[in-house]
């Protein structure tokens, strides 16, 4: 969101323990014999937001929209269109960079800090949303669409989703829908005046992000702030701040969203410092029949990480549930600058003004992926490391549907500054990781790295790449973002998409965004087999 956030306020040094130790009126605890018992003074209540969507229809095609609307922004530059190049494959064994296929500008300039870039990848299209606009470009980089102000996708729809002024606005992300082959949009919007808090959510009725969608409006008693949603089979599942600490965890009735019927949500107050963020699905591969979206948070101690078990029943909604938290052991960390700020932490050349760390919260997306004979996801945070700060970065299995750790470590080769990370695994097993770069010799750069499935366990192999060096530092600001993202083409499913940002020269409210796509394989000799090195 690009104006102060409550959760700002909330941060590691006034939660963990308040929001563990709160008696909840209703626990949420499976049976006996079912796995780990959960962390002691825990538990959710259902939540009165749930119920019917307060509004639904169907857009006209968004290009039309678009046409419509003088509210447009300019075009930013691209690549010219044409054929897709080929990512050159790059060699393992930390001694290589990674060869980037396509790399273009993305979203610039939307007015505001800061600008959340996400993007997600289709059959044919890319889109990219930002707290202001959103774009849609061909594969090789052209402009399709936009980039337009973010509220033109709910233009004739109501409410806060079309009417909330700018500054209501914000958190957006997108995400294409690999089992239905739709995009989905969602962003919060509020009317301060009348205190109307909404999501606002559009499912495309087609793999054509420039099409119709059908547009949700769900209600809530509190701003819905830093929501993160995830796409599941049974479900949409949405994490939100709520008041005070806790967060509400909601569902979608996703199968009557994807053709436009009305849609209730199932909706859980949960006590927890930071907002978790729920398992998000790429490939066309589901998850066992029945399985929880699984939402995982930092611990409320620094050698562990928190879960929780989230399934939606749409027949019966007295039977939905929602379980946890349990804890897992991991490797101790120390959050980023915990000991002065997280919030003043990560230093930019020439300037004083230091950037949010974002150590607090685990960093978008909780990257899903089901192999057929094993299960993976990767997640990530900010950790100190080397006199600077690392990115932690965490594989997960599942076993008996609950999590283990199947490598981790912090990414940290030198005593500079990552952050703001975003993971992903693609068909074969290999990890890509991207994240922002900065010192107070450097000015903030995009970088990424990555592993293939069977390289030695709990090491990023390939050398560190650049893939966009920023030639200014944001001032007057320490509102970086509250994420980026790493999103897996679903054609060949082996390509990774990275979307970030960057500043073309100093100040604030300046930034340009940054697409970029890459392999680390051929994604054939490992695909859907089960990576060695694994437990």
């Amino acid at each position: 969101m690009h104006v102060p956030r409550a959760l700002r306020s909330i941060v590691a040094v006034a939660s963990v323990g308040a929001a563990l130790t709160a008696s909840p009126a209703w626990s949420a605890t499976p049976a006996a014999g079912t796995g780990p018992r959960p962390a002691a003074h825990t538990g959710a209540t259902r939540s009165p937001d749930s119920g019917p969507a307060v509004h639904h229809d169907t857009s006209p095609p968004l290009r039309e929209l678009w046409r419509r609307s003088r509210t447009f922004r300019s075009t930013p530059q691209a690549v010219p269109g044409g054929k897709v190049p080929r990512p050159t494959l790059a060699k393992a064994g930390g001694r290589d960079r990674i060869r980037l296929g396509v790399s273009f500008e993305g979203i610039r300039e939307g007015g505001g800090t800061p600008p959340d870039p996400n993007a997600s990848v289709g059959s044919r299209q890319v889109v990219e949303i930002t707290n202001f606009d959103l774009a849609v470009y061909s594969k090789s980089g052209a402009t399709l669409l936009g980039p337009l102000t973010t509220q033109t996708l709910f233009k004739g729809f109501g409410g806060p989703c079309e009417n909330a002024s700018t500054e209501a606005l914000g958190d957006p992300e997108v995400r294409w829908d690999s089992l239905a082959r739709r995009w989905v949009v969602n962003q919060f919007a509020s009317d301060v005046a009348t205190d109307t808090n909404r999501l606002c959510v559009a499912v495309s009725s087609t793999e054509d992000a420039t099409g119709r969608y059908h547009r949700y409006a769900f209600g809530y008693r509190n701003l819905p702030d830093h929501p993160k949603f995830a796409v599941w089979p049974d479900a949409y599942y949405m994490n939100a701040t709520a008041a005070g600490p806790l967060f509400e965890s909601c569902a979608w009735d996703r199968t009557r969203m994807l053709r436009g019927a009305d849609a209730d949500q199932q909706c859980f107050d949960v006590p927890a410092a930071t907002i978790p963020i729920g398992s998000d699905l790429d490939g066309t591969t589901p998850p066992p029949r029945g399985e929880p979206n699984l939402l995982v948070n930092l611990g409320p101690t620094h050698d562990s990480l928190q879960y929780w078990r989230f399934h939606a029943d749409w027949r019966n909604q007295n039977r939905t549930t929602l379980a946890g938290p349990y804890r897992l052991r991991v490797a101790p960390y120390t959050p980023a600058c915990a000991d002065t700020d997280p919030t003043q932490c990560v230093p930019q050349a020439g300037t004083a003004q230091k950037l949010d760390s974002l150590s607090y919260s685990p960093m978008y997306r909780f990257a899903y992926r089901n192999f057929g004979d094993h299960e993976s996801l990767v997640v990530n945070h900010a950790v100190d490391a080397r006199g600077g700060v690392g990115v932690r970065w965490y594989e997960l299995g599942l076993r008996g549907g609950r999590p283990v750790v199947r490598q981790q470590n912090t990414y940290a080769p030198d005593s500079t500054y990552r952050w703001m990370g975003s993971a992903a695994m693609n068909r074969s097993g290999d990890i890509a990781l991207g994240y922002s770069q900065s010192s107070a010799r450097t000015r903030p750069s995009i970088r990424i790295t990555g592993r293939l499935a069977n390289d030695p366990p709990n090491r990023m192999t390939f050398r560190e790449t650049t893939v966009w060096t920023g030639a200014g530092s944001q001032t007057g600001s320490n509102r970086w973002g509250d994420y980026t993202s790493m999103a897996i083409d679903p054609v060949d499913d082996c390509t990774f998409w990275y979307t970030n940002q960057y500043q073309p020269a100093d100040g604030t409210g300046n930034w340009n965004t940054r697409i970029a796509s890459f392999r680390l394989s051929d994604c054939h000799a490992h695909a859907h087999g089960r990576p060695r090195g694994h437990g």
